[in-house]
């Protein structure tokens, strides 16, 4: 996949055509690759670093930060199992899950040091030193570049820039690490188990960073049912939509449907065979879900809405839909 120069956006020339084809590859592939999107490749580095040394300390450290039992509030460590997207895949299709499927990783949640709603939870300075200011800085430079997308998106769907940029005033957003541990192939061989099962994010759009190991798959919406790898370099971002932003836009886009499974470097067999006692290695992806303030109205905006394109949409606020998505990603343990 070609990345889209987002320093485009500020050409007098260039800015438009941007826009445009970043708005014709989220309606084709679902999922667009940003380059030059303004956070330096040392500070995405210190990012990987850190995810990594948190995820290296000891299950009981990361406990002293745990995430309840309970969806809400999203926030803290979650074990391996802790979590289950099987149980919301097929949603956004309405179709249920027929079974179960185990997620394979672990996962740390943060939000706005500002939110006046959720506090953060930490593990003690000491345990990773840094950790907590870093990330906190890193989740503000993603909320300043999630204005800049907002504005291209708002360009490339012929609306106003404030309408859509206020929407998402208040950061009462999310900021996800995580960490697929190395596992055998035949642990996912038999479809009980995914590294993550293929969902739709809940906000308005996800900037995604993901390191070299691949296994990054997103539904082509050109030929639904389809999907296809997405690799990039580490300092690039994925971006792709959201719920929210579906639902805002009376599907003129559409909520891309992805998952995380085998890398491209393992081969798998479909009968016995020696691959059984392959490794698949560890992997690190840090996600930036960006979310309509929690009291804003995911009502169709007007300018999607007409005779021939009734609303599809019933009225609802971004809080009480995510709550509606999250609630069944968490079984008490």
């Amino acid at each position: 996949m070609v990345a889209l120069d987002l320093s485009l956006l500020n050409s007098p020339t260039q800015s438009q055509l941007f826009c445009n084809d970043l708005l014709a590859t989220l309606k084709s592939r679902g999922v667009a690759r940003l380059a030059n999107h303004g956070i330096p490749e040392e500070t995405i580095n210190k990012l990987f670093d850190m995810t990594r040394k948190f995820f290296a300390a000891s299950h009981e450290d990361k406990m002293i930060a745990k995430h309840p039992p309970e969806s809400t509030p999203n926030r803290g460590y979650s074990y391996v199992g802790q979590e289950s997207v099987g149980n919301i895949s097929g949603f956004e299709k309405g179709v249920s899950q027929v079974k179960s499927v185990k997620d394979i990783k672990e996962t740390f949640d943060m939000g706005s040091p500002t939110d006046t709603l959720v506090d953060n939870i930490w593990m003690p300075e000491d345990k990773v030193p840094g950790f907590k200011t870093f990330m906190e800085d890193f989740y503000a430079q993603c909320f300043a570049l999630e204005q800049t997308i907002l504005i291209a998106l708002a360009r490339a769907l012929n609306v106003p820039e404030s309408q859509l940029v206020s929407l998402h005033s208040a950061a009462e957003n999310e900021f996800r690490l995580l960490h697929y541990p190395a596992i055998p192939v035949s642990l996912l061989k038999d479809g009980t188990s995914t590294r993550i099962a293929e969902h739709t994010d809940f906000g308005t759009i996800t900037m995604l960073f993901q390191d070299s190991t691949g296994g990054l798959q997103v539904e082509d919406q050109t030929c639904l049912g389809t999907f296809h790898g997405i690799e990039s370099n580490k300092t690039d971002i994925i971006l792709n939509i959201g719920d929210s932003l579906q639902r805002l836009t009376n599907d003129t886009f559409r909520a891309a449907c992805h998952r995380v499974t085998y890398p491209p470097t393992v081969k798998i067999n479909e009968g016995e065979g020696e691959e059984e006692d392959e490794v698949i290695p560890e992997r690190y992806s840090i996600a930036y879900f960006a979310k309509p303030n929690r009291n804003a109205s995911l009502l169709p905006f007007s300018e999607f809405v007409d005779e021939g394109r009734p609303c599809r949409y019933n009225d609802l606020t971004a809080w009480e839909y995510n709550n509606l998505r999250i609630g069944k990603l968490y079984q008490v343990a």
